[in-house]
Formats: structure tokens, sequence, C-alpha cells
């Protein structure tokens, strides 16, 4: 199983608080559509299962559905994730998507459209689920989890809507520090207590799904496809002007897919080193070191500039940790193998 996330374009019309790609305006070096293509076809003579697009607001550029009907063509699934002011460029290909993952980071309207830079974007965003849930889009509402939404009362609110909503599936990423979330650390940034108060919060609606996140999988149990963190496993990231990272929060590349294949890409020295993570601290003795490799490997990389863990939001006794189930579902959603991230079903879920 392999996942490709593609920043197709830095072009955003928001200014979201977080945004680990300081998304704005279109920069001059993007991948040309004639370029997209030709990484398509490498990315389907590698085994490249499914691609997931997303920020900036990829459906922005002229081309994307082009290139999203051509990657359909040659079978490759399509997952959007969006900030739900573009529908109007995409209602009328939705059958090209798998999912379609639409941001809400609050449950309520002012503090929502603050968060996410201008105006009148949550009513914006609530229409769009609407009208995908009517369609029959596989949805989703996607929640970046910081200091400020993090607590028992906002994720209610949030699980609430969802339910209300009647989406598939709520997906929340905690805050990562790069991007434009540089600028705003100190008001975002979460602590061990955050994460672990979230996550107690949300691990009662965990049903039979995977948990690609590693910290939630040794605190709770779960299960699993690959041990540790998808980054530069089962996932890596083609840029906007084509290097390709072995996650979605780090700029380090492995090599521009451009000039390279994908088998020399995943075959560099950053790759190599995400996958050949060991044992520091803690995770030496931790009971769930098998499956969990330290965590969330970017997020050790921003922190400790390497890979190791353990993970800094860790809070887990390791003589306490839970041990998980390795496991392949039959049917599957694209961000399960593609980063650290907690899916909440809500419509539907089981496997």
């Amino acid at each position: 199983m392999i996942v490709a996330g593609w920043s197709f374009t830095n072009a955003c019309n928001l200014r979201c608080k977080h945004c680990y790609n300081a998304s704005g305006k279109r920069k001059d070096d993007e991948l040309t559509f004639e370029e997209s293509l030709r990484v398509a076809d490498k990315l389907k003579q590698a085994g490249v299962d499914a691609v997931n697009f997303g920020g900036g607001e990829c459906a922005l550029r002229p081309d994307f559905i082009d290139l999203c009907k051509y990657l359909h063509k040659i079978g490759i699934k399509i997952s959007y994730t969006t900030n739900g002011t573009t529908f109007h460029l995409i209602e009328r290909h939705l059958d090209l998507f798998s999912d379609v993952g639409v941001s809400i980071d609050f449950a309520d309207k002012e503090r929502h459209d603050e968060f996410r830079g201008v105006a009148g974007v949550y009513d914006r965003a609530i229409e769009t689920i609407k009208k995908l849930v009517e369609r029959g889009v596989d949805t989703e509402i996607v929640t970046c989890l910081t200091k400020l939404n993090c607590s028992e009362e906002e994720l209610k609110k949030l699980y609430n809507l969802a339910k209300s909503l009647n989406v598939n599936y709520w997906r929340l990423n905690r805050f990562r520090a790069n991007g434009r979330g540089i600028e705003n650390k100190s008001e975002l940034e979460l602590t061990t207590e955050d994460l672990k108060r979230a996550y107690e919060f949300l691990s009662k609606y965990i049903r039979n799904i995977l948990i690609s996140e590693p910290v939630f999988r040794a605190a709770f149990g779960g299960k699993y496809y690959i041990p540790g963190d998808p980054s530069g496993n089962t996932a890596f990231r083609i840029q906007v002007n084509g290097e390709v990272s072995p996650s979605v929060f780090l700029s380090e590349s492995g090599g521009n897919i451009k000039e390279k294949s994908v088998d020399e890409i995943l075959d560099s020295e950053i790759f190599k080193r995400i996958r050949d993570r060991k044992p520091r601290g803690k995770c030496i003795k931790c009971l769930a070191y098998e499956h969990c490799r330290g965590g969330d490997a970017g997020a050790s990389y921003l922190k400790y500039r390497h890979f190791d863990g353990p993970d800094p939001l860790c809070w887990i006794n390791p003589k306490k940790a839970k041990k998980a189930e390795k496991f392949r579902p039959r049917k599957w959603n694209i961000h399960e193998f593609y980063l650290c991230t907690v899916y909440i079903p809500i419509n539907k879920g089981e496997k």
C-alpha cells in the first residue's frame, strides 16, 4: 500500500493560523500540467494506490480537475482535503473522489472564521459538507487539534456537529509548528497534558478502524497496518515544485520527482533515516515500541532533528503502554495509510 500526498499548488484563499504549508500565493516553480501528467505516470508505475491533494487549495488551479481525471483514468484513488470554499469548482466532478475532507476547527462560526483568517468561511464549509453528504460522497470533517480546541467541551461540540451533519468520519491531526504555524506556536502548541486529555475523550468513539497515530495506539490500543508512522513507509509528499518529502510536515527532500523515479527517492538518505528509527530514552523499554516505534516521526524531527523519538508529546508510562493488533482492512480510507491521524467513525466505519 502506497499513498502519495500532493501539494498541487501553494495558492489559497484563506490565511489559516496553523498552515504547515504557509499557503497563499501560487509559486513560480510549481509543476506544470504536462509535468504533473508525467508525475502521475511515475506514481502508477511505482504502484501508488492513492493520492491525497491538500494545502494550498488545489481546486484554485484551473487544471486540477483535468489532473484528477487523468489519475482516475489510470486507476489511482483520489482524496481531496479542502477548506470548503471551492465546492463550485468540483461539484460536477464528485465521481472522481474517493473521499473529500472539509476543514472545521471549531463548532462556532466566529471562532472558526478567526482561525481561518476570512469571515464567512464557516458557513461556506458547512454548506459544502451538506452538499457532499447529500450527493453520497464519503465525507470527513477534518480538524487541526490545537491548544484552542483540545478541551473536552470543544471536542464534544465538534463531535456533535459531525453527528448532526451525518458525515462518514471526523478526522483529527494534531498541530505541528511549521509553516505559518511557527508564527502562532505560542498560541496553538499542545502540551503532553493537552494531548492526553483530548485523546482520552476521543478514545471513547474509536471502533473497527486503523489508528495511524502511534501515540494514540500506545495509550489506548487499536489496529495498525505498519509499525510506527506511515511517513516514509506507506506515504510520501510531493511538494509544489516536485521535491518529495517523507512527511507532509517536513520540507527535507529525497529528490525531485521530475528527475528521479519513486524508487530512487524512497531509497534516498532521508527516507532511509525515517524508516530506520532506533529507540531512545523511555522508548527502549516501552511495551508499545513494537508497533509505535517512537510515535510521530515528523514531530520528533521538528523538535529534535532526528526521527527516533520518543514523540515530543508522549505522556505514556512505558510499562503501561498498550499493545496493538496488526490488521489490513478490506475497505480503507486513504489517510489511514498516509499520516499520523485519528479517525472517528460517525455515520459508518465498520470494515
